[in-house]
């Protein structure tokens, strides 16, 4: 069967990134002995994060005997690898084998509750999955990615958990379910989501089979004239070997979701991994994954001598969803600078240590904009010149445009994040109307007057024009997670300096009958 799933084996170790976080070590580096030891058996294996390994189950299953004897050896050698490793953590881990990357990660996840391996039989994964709750998504980000969306899977928990209350809203509350809706429904109603959604709930990958002749010449081989020992010097040149990958599929409409990547030293010592990135790999995320590989090759296996080739091969292919370039085109300097900064600080600390904005929509100024990791996006590409259209899938509730400049995150408000030293998100906001009272909005959405002074802080502002009040009602249907608030957009003028002033517009957002500021316009 052309679109049949691959059968996968899942090791996943609970809560590994807060667990050598601590005891005080990076989550990838301590995870590596792990690795290296599932790899004396299954040498072409994928680290789908720190914590998480994959492997097809074709070749390794074979010749241990079957999937039985597979799952019982690799939860052995997972067991035995933290008991040496971590003798004091207390851990829970599993192993699952299914057919199809959800299946299997819902497998492992029973397994690190019972304690034991799981291994679905074959072609049985859609019976098996039809009875999961469609809550296991949450659960699983980090194997299957992010579904429907461009942005990694460390993304946005919040937004699945968000789409999978309105599912169960809806009924549909097991794979089963959801199976049993048309494509094109689920499609019409939730989009991109809708149709990973609808693949997965039919034990199918997120991903099906390009009918296309994959593009001549799509394995790039990079050569040294000598050993090279330096690893920044490698990692420099693979960065433009991957760059004119990435560019040449996408010249053909493709991008890759899975790479294999080999890396062979003067003495004819490999390191060869699978990756695997759902949303597809960027040139920046293949230079990550290969640092990744390459400091674990050095600090594990220690090669004798210096690398003498790099080869990248794509191992499968997807649509590419397209880019659209500014109409001046090129690039800045400042784009430039910060793509330097970038490299420096993600080679020093790994790119999960820089994060990047990228635009997902809200009703909330706040949360139109989320922060994304380095590596998920293609900064070489992404230059100042790529305006977002922020009209696109507009959010029915959300203020007029245009947006504000400045927002402050009310979770964050404690960081002090201010437009001038008064005008801080921080301080206290009070909105009174011409007798000096607070203003407040009843449930009818009626205000108990005109607002026409804010203080924000200790600074005092004059009301010249306002607008609203916008009210939020979200999540009504969640009592822990229902929000209820209106907001206000005015015009304000420094009282202090009344005549000098310049006028400024602001937000302000009143919520459990208290004020605050959220947004500046410039």
């Amino acid at each position: 069967m052309l679109d049949a799933p691959t059968r996968v084996v899942v090791a996943r170790v609970a809560q590994w990134s807060a667990l050598a976080a601590a005891l005080g070590r990076s989550a990838r580096s301590a995870f590596e002995p792990i690795v290296q030891r599932v790899v004396a058996h299954a040498p072409l294996v994928e680290v789908a994060t720190p914590g998480v390994i994959v492997f097809a189950t074709r070749g390794p299953s074979r010749y241990v005997g079957g999937d039985q004897s597979l799952a019982a050896l690799v939860h052995s050698v997972v067991g035995d690898a933290l008991r040496a490793d971590l003798p004091d953590a207390q851990t829970r881990f599993g192993v699952g084998i299914a057919d199809g990357r959800l299946a299997a990660a819902i497998a492992a996840q029973h397994a690190c509750a019972s304690g034991e391996p799981l291994v679905v039989p074959t072609h049985a994964s859609i019976r098996w999955l039809a009875t999961a709750p469609v809550h296991a998504l949450i659960d699983c980000v980090d194997i299957i990615g992010a579904v429907g969306a461009g942005v990694p899977r460390a993304d946005d928990v919040a937004s699945y958990r968000d789409m999978v209350s309105l599912l169960e809203r809806l009924g549909l509350y097991r794979f089963g379910d959801v199976a049993a809706l048309d494509e094109a429904h689920l499609i019409a109603r939730f989009g991109a989501f809708g149709r990973d959604l609808s693949r997965l709930s039919r034990g199918l990958d997120r991903h099906p089979p390009l009918a296309v002749e994959p593009p001549p010449d799509r394995v790039c081989l990079l050569q040294f004239d000598g050993p090279v020992e330096s690893r920044d010097a490698v990692v420099d040149a693979t960065e433009v070997l991957a760059t004119q990958l990435v560019d040449h599929l996408s010249t053909q409409g493709l991008a890759m979701v899975r790479l294999h990547l080999l890396l062979e030293s003067d003495h004819g010592e490999r390191s060869e991994r699978m990756w695997y990135r759902a949303e597809g790999f960027s040139a920046r995320a293949v230079v990550e994954t290969l640092r990744w590989q390459l400091d674990a090759w050095i600090l594990h296996d220690t090669p004798t001598s210096g690398v003498v080739s790099v080869r990248l091969s794509p191992e499968q292919l997807i649509a590419h969803t397209g880019r659209q370039s500014a109409l001046w085109g090129g690039e800045r300097d400042g784009d430039r600078h910060a793509q330097r900064a970038v490299r420096r600080v993600a080679d020093m600390n790994g790119a999960e240590s820089i994060t990047v904005p990228a635009w997902r929509g809200d009703r909330d100024p706040a949360r139109t904009f989320q922060f994304v990791r380095s590596d998920a996006v293609d900064l070489e590409r992404r230059t100042a010149g790529d305006a977002v259209d922020l009209t696109v899938g507009e959010w029915r509730g959300a203020l007029p445009s245009p947006a504000p400049s400045l927002v402050f995150d009310a979770s964050r408000a404690a960081a002090d994040v201010s437009l001038t030293a008064a005008n801080s998100a921080a301080d206290p906001v009070r909105v009174l109307d011409v007798s000096g009272r607070t203003v407040m909005v009843d449930a009818r959405h009626a205000m108990s007057g005109e607002p026409t002074c804010v203080w924000v802080g200790d600074t005092a502002y004059d009301v010249v024009a306002w607008a609203g009040p916008w009210p939020l009602e979200e999540r009504w249907w969640d009592a822990r997670r229902a929000r209820r608030a209106v907001r206000l957009q005015v015009v304000v003028q420094a009282r202090e300096r009344q005549n000098t002033a310049p006028r400024q517009a602001m937000v302000v957002v009143l919520e459990r009958r208290v004020w605050r500021l959220a947004a500046w316009y410039a």
